[in-house]
């Protein structure tokens, strides 16, 4: 009886394992157009990259966004346009906040896609990001569907 029960808890509690999971890789070079004042500064960046994914899918992309930073924090807001090698694109939304700006955790959303992706719209996922050269980064992202 005791093995039946801990089979079952098992189940009950590993059904996130089993899920289905999407990863994303971006590889890109950011442009930049900054004013500083004082203690703040505020970078506008336009991003171009080139993306591979967990589905056998690649494409290009381009990003627009801002880069706040006040006393040591960063915080950074960019909208993104992603297109496969068919035409098709999704869209997204990408946000973070960290002490370190060339390295970090945040998250990008989903927020328009066309019906190749449509798994994918409003999901929300975490990244990893690290930059080199001040300009140059690769992104990696993995989601729960």
């Amino acid at each position: 009886m005791k093995k039946i029960y801990s089979t079952l808890i098992f189940f009950l509690f590993s059904t996130g394992m089993f899920a289905e999971e999407y990863q994303l890789k971006i590889l890109g070079e950011n442009t930049f157009k900054e004013i500083v004042i004082n203690s703040e500064k505020l970078v506008i960046a336009e991003t171009d990259f080139k993306w591979t994914d967990s589905e056998a899918n690649f494409g290009k992309g381009y990003c627009l966004g801002n880069i706040h930073t006040l006393l040591d924090k960063n915080t950074l807001s960019f909208l993104c346009e992603f297109t496969d090698y068919e035409g098709e694109k999704f869209w997204t939304k990408i946000s973070r906040e960290s002490s370190e700006l060339y390295a970090g955790i945040g998250y990008q959303k989903f927020i328009k896609v066309t019906k190749k992706y449509n798994k994918l719209m409003n999901i929300k996922c975490k990244y990893a990001v690290s930059w080199y050269d001040k300009t140059s980064f690769l992104l990696q992202q993995k989601c729960n569907l």
